[in-house]
């Protein structure tokens, strides 16, 4: 008789109260890409239990983001399927007659317990250096003591009965991870809201979800024990768990707001390809078999296994701290987000690799936007089909990181420069005045305007001067383009134009 595995099913699930951040987007990915890789089912889930701090902003925000990333689930918000409502404060009941089940069977308990009661316990305890647990007052009451406290009306929770053992995590990522019950006391299942707790709701939908692969953050490892603590009290299988390593900023310290746990629809603002934040998530704590590191989404998911992923922290190494200082990162704009950019992280590499990488079209559409947002470019000239235009922006390619960054280069094409402090310098130079009068009669009697004969104007103005190297390409740059350092200058002159050229020469001489 033979035994079919079940399918691989994994989850994402997000609490509604802030933006979708780099931490759970690299949750979100490897839970989709473990689903995609065993050809098994991604489901999002809702976890906003937390009436307070969830909002139905962040909700929708949480959706867009992952929608943007193209992670797309199987199960869900919008798209339904088998086990809905796939949100949790809709699923109240359901955790209640999972806990009333666990009252009768003595498993769980009613604690009547104050707030202030039990803050002056955990004070008291702390300072006899004893971990803070629950001391147990309300586990000995009688049926008919509780009868009369809920009678009564008399605030309360309900507290899981833990037994003194030892539990231990068998973990694909971390190994087998060994917790004693007596560190963990009576926990809370239902709070006094009548709302679940988070240990308790998510055992319960996991288990009514039929998820069998837990992929989340080492933060949530110490959460396992008691989870595991439910599964056996029902008598349900655990999941197979991978706690994925901790992401930590350049400074090596937990990522936080000013190290970028910022909004992923930022980076989608400053125009990075999804499919290379996709490409730098995936490094962050995972490496594929042969180690390459620039891969299409499809590279990825052939390769992906959660069993090679690392223990040790993974850096996220997109923010220039010595800059940032203590900038919440997360309350910028796309502008001002990026003067927080290292010029040369990972993610900026991958970013102009996938950029290059696009075809012609993809590459024009998606820029297109954020060309029409520099508001430099004459509007009888801002079209799709503006073959100079394009011309452009397909020779600018190669220097772009981030799609935004064409506000760098684009309006130079378009815009009467002004030199810069450090081309000043050049210019005013004892031979500046030479090489600008030379350049600009070569340049002019150029008639095919091609980067080849630009260059060869370059030289004959080396002859013409006696003067090569630094100091003549530096002044021809200065002149040319009012800045020392820029992309390559024949291509980017014949694309200027002899029109634009000749009519800066002649403003500077």
């Amino acid at each position: 008789m033979s035994h079919t595995k079940p399918k691989v099913r994994t989850r994402f699930a997000p609490s509604p109260t802030g933006y979708l951040h780099v931490g759970g987007a690299r949750t979100a990915l490897f839970n989709y890409l473990y689903a995609r890789a065993m050809k098994g089912t991604f489901i999002v889930r809702i976890e906003d239990t937390d009436v307070e701090r969830s909002t139905e902003e962040s909700y929708n925000q949480m959706l867009e983001s992952l929608a943007w990333l193209g992670l797309d689930w199987d199960e869900g918000p919008g798209v339904g399927g088998p086990h809905e409502s796939y949100r949790q404060s809709e699923r109240i009941e359901i955790y209640r007659e999972h806990a009333a089940k666990l009252v009768a069977e003595k498993k769980a308990y009613y604690c009547f317990c104050t707030a202030e009661e039990l803050e002056i316990k955990k004070k008291k305890r702390e300072g006899m250096g004893l971990p803070p647990v629950y001391d147990g007052k309300c586990r000995s009451l009688s049926d008919e003591e509780v009868k009369v406290k809920l009678d009564q009306k008399t605030g309360h929770t309900i507290r899981f009965k833990t037994l003194d053992k030892e539990i231990i995590v068998r973990d694909i990522v971390q190994g087998d991870v060994k917790f004693d019950t007596a560190i963990i006391g009576d926990f809370i299942i239902i709070k006094s809201n009548d709302y679940p707790s988070y240990n308790f709701a998510v055992v319960i939908d996991d288990h009514l979800m039929e998820i069998n692969h837990v992929i989340r953050g080492v933060g949530h490892l110490s959460n396992t024990p008691r989870q595991i603590l439910i599964y056996h009290a029902f008598d349900w299988n655990e999941p197979a768990w991978a706690h994925v390593s901790e992401i930590v900023g350049s400074d090596h310290k937990k990522l936080s707001k000013r190290h970028g746990a910022t909004s992923i629809t930022a980076f989608r603002d400053m125009g990075y390809p999804r499919e290379a934040f996709i490409n730098y998530m995936s490094l962050l704590g995972w490496s594929p078999p042969g180690g390459k590191e620039f891969m299409s989404e499809a590279d990825i998911t052939g390769q992906f296994d959660i069993a090679r992923c690392s223990k040790s922290p993974a850096m996220f190494d997109v923010f220039d701290l010595s800059k940032a200082g203590e900038v919440e990162l997360n309350l910028l704009s796309a502008k001002e987000l990026e003067n927080y950019l290292f010029a040369k992280s990972k993610l900026n590499w991958l970013s102009n690799q996938h950029i290059r990488a696009l075809t012609e079209e993809e590459y024009l559409e998606r820029i297109f936007p954020f060309v029409s947002d520099c508001n430099c470019i004459p509007e009888n000239e801002l079209k799709k089909d503006n073959e100079n235009l394009k011309s452009i922006l397909l020779s600018l390619r190669v220097y772009l990181d981030y799609l935004q960054q064409i506000r760098h280069y684009i309006c130079d094409f378009y815009a009467d420069i002004e030199p810069t402090h450090e081309a000043n310098e050049w210019l005013t130079r004892e031979n500046g005045s030479k090489i600008v009068k030379s350049l600009f009669e070569n340049l002019n009697s150029i008639h095919d305007f091609s980067a080849e004969n630009i260059q060869k104007a370059f030289s004959t103005v080396s002859a013409e001067t006696s003067i090569k190297g630094k100091e003549l390409f530096m002044t021809i740059r200065s002149a040319a383009t009012g800045k020392v350092h820029g992309l390559e200058l024949p291509v980017y002159l014949s694309l200027l134009g002899k029109k634009r050229v000749i009519h800066r020469l002649e403003k500077l001489i």
